[in-house]
């Protein structure tokens, strides 16, 4: 499956970022009356424990090629609890200390500030929201794990040459296949998307989470991907943690153009559209890519071939994240499809999701004159299937002129 050990230095901080999450939930659910002092070390590594969940998949399935498909979903599941008690713990403290600042501006209230700190800090309390935190999970990734519904956009480009007005783009994204879902649910979502009758279907990465060898079956029904002028796609950064060379052949194999720092041309209507695709900046990570112009680092220049040959009359570029728009729409792109966010999967992760990607994180955006959509996600990342707030969609585009 996914090689995660191979980015050691994102393992390294996600797993501390969860251990330090497990300490502070520590300290503020166990060690404090009335819980039992008997109960607090082991309550404390149960929660270090949940923590490292995550990480523990990671390892496993880049040692374990063949771990059942149902044991990772597991694990998601667990995972999905642990940062949902952890939003609950959160929530719970914030109040805690509103109570204690009103209590310091309002000395009158301590009788009733007494009585809310008891509640709060109670056993039942604290076991009812471990309870919410099972719940929340349950319910979550019930709505992560069903298929993605149709979502149309119309994206209006004045200067769009009338013979593309109304040209209509499937956008699919963020697959992670192998973790969370497997082959009926994308043969779920090639139906949708065909019944949509494309001119275009873009794929903007992180189609696979795992090795050609444990998850090609479930991957296969992209082969039965229709659109009127073609079938194109990036990778993402967990598609070379998947390995992307073997994928590669696989992919071309089932009729997916895959572009690698590369565009292709494509008569449309009478007119020439580009679609470019650029490389994950992931790829810096490995050193058998570092220097390879077709599978290393992203090269805008080298996707777009700026100045070589005829000017397009309309160009899409595809990467899989988003932050570097700004520096794209310098490049001339007029409309440019990613993903990798997810759309934030939960709610309380909104501001940070779009904090990490320069401000962008669901739905359409105008960048320096150039149309800008993010893909909330098709799928999601597996090892939290949950989604709250956010649902995945199958992204049908619609450029107009106005």
């Amino acid at each position: 499956m996914a090689d995660y050990a191979r980015n050691k230095k994102f393992l390294s901080a996600s797993t501390l970022l969860m251990l330090a999450i497990a300490a502070y939930m520590s300290f503020s659910l166990v060690w404090h009356e009335p819980v039992p002092e008997a109960r607090r070390v082991p309550l404390s590594l149960a929660l270090v424990l949940f923590s490292l969940c995550i990480t523990t998949l990671r390892v496993l399935v880049t040692r374990r090629p063949d771990l059942p498909f149902g044991f990772v979903r597991a694990g998601g599941f667990v995972s999905s609890a642990f940062l949902s008690l952890f939003w609950l713990t959160l929530l719970r403290d914030t109040a805690l200390g509103a109570a204690f600042l009103l209590r310091t501006l309002l000395p009158g209230l301590g009788s009733a500030k007494e009585a809310f700190f008891h509640a709060l800090l109670s056993v039942p309390f604290e076991s009812g929201m471990l309870a919410a935190g099972f719940g929340m999970a349950a319910a979550g990734m019930a709505l992560a794990l069903r298929a993605p519904q149709v979502r149309e956009t119309r994206i209006p480009i004045p200067s769009l040459p009338a013979g593309l007005d109304g040209l209509r783009i499937v956008q699919l994204s963020d697959f992670h296949i192998g973790a969370s879902f497997g082959g009926r649910w994308l043969a779920e979502v090639v139906r949708r998307s065909n019944a949509q009758e494309p001119d275009l279907v873009l794929i903007t990465g992180d189609l696979a989470d795992g090795s050609p060898e444990r998850i090609e079956q479930h991957l296969r029904p992209l082969a039965g991907l229709q659109a009127k002028h073609g079938v194109l796609a990036v990778p993402g950064n967990h598609d070379y943690y998947s390995g992307l060379v073997p994928w590669l052949e696989k992919w071309r194999g089932w009729g997916l153009d895959v572009l690698l720092n590369a565009h292709r041309d494509i008569p449309v209507h009478g007119h020439r559209v580009r679609i470019a695709g650029v490389n994950d900046r992931c790829a810096r990570h490995f050193p058998e890519y570092r220097s390879s112009p077709d599978m290393g680092p992203p090269d805008l220049r080298r996707a777009l071939a700026m100045g070589e040959g005829l000017r397009p009359d309309f160009t899409i570029l595809l990467s899989h994240r988003p932050g570097d728009a700004a520096e794209n729409a310098a490049f001339g792109a007029d409309l440019q499809l990613s993903g990798h966010t997810h759309g934030g999967q939960f709610f309380f992760l909104f501001p940070l999701v779009s904090h990490i990607n320069r401000g962008f994180r669901s739905g359409l955006y105008r960048v320096s004159g150039m149309a800008l959509h993010v893909s909330p996600g098709t799928g999601m990342w597996g090892y939290a299937p949950m989604r709250w707030g956010c649902r995945s969609e199958i992204s049908l585009l619609i450029l107009t002129r106005n």
